[in-house]
């Protein structure tokens, strides 16, 4: 039987849209140089003002709307995970990147919500204690007429605080790796 949403969930959803709609707005988004040309310095040490953003602005809202729709389950399960005593990540609390590239004569878009991992406290108040970890889940779209339809399923990243993936320790991945049964 499905529960209805509770305030702290729709309070919750409204932070993760408001977060989501901002950065659009003000403009902050990483945009590869080769979009616009293929030389000269781009980033944060070229001189000149910031390029303009190349996806309409329509385009980013629905953009955003589609990932605050599609990260409400993956907030639920960080919730859940709080609740339970368990390490989560802070999904409202999450700052959001988008890249956009063209490819093929159509905008892709690898959208990141990147949070800080915590452990809950013990009495439940709070976030509770960071555990120094960073963690990025990442949407892949592509605008197809009009309507951003996902490219593959959202995954799981680990980062270090300036985004950059960290490389999984020796053996890490083999563990993590499904086996087959013979």
């Amino acid at each position: 039987m499905a529960s209805k949403p509770s305030t702290t969930t729709l309070a919750m959803a409204g932070l993760l849209a408001l977060a989501l709609l901002t950065p659009g707005r003000a403009r902050a988004i990483e945009v590869k140089k080769s979009l616009f040309n293929n030389a000269g310095p781009s980033g944060p040490s070229a001189p000149g003002p910031a390029k303009e953003n190349p996806i309409p602005a329509a385009q980013r809202q629905q953009l955003s709307e589609t990932v605050a729709n599609e990260s409400d389950s993956f907030l639920s399960e960080e919730s859940e995970k709080k609740s339970s005593g368990k390490p989560y990540v802070d999904l409202e609390h999450a700052k959001f990147l988008y890249m956009p590239t063209m490819k093929e004569g159509k905008w892709t878009v690898s959208a990141k919500l990147q949070a800080a991992e915590y452990t809950p406290s013990k009495s439940g108040e709070g976030k509770g204690k960071a555990t120094g970890k960073q963690k990025v889940l990442v949407f892949n779209y592509r605008l197809d007429g009009g309507k951003w339809t996902e490219v593959e399923p959202p995954k799981w990243q680990d980062v270090d605080a300036s985004g950059n993936p960290v490389a999984a320790a020796p053996g890490a991945a083999a563990a993590a790796a499904p086996t087959k049964k013979k």
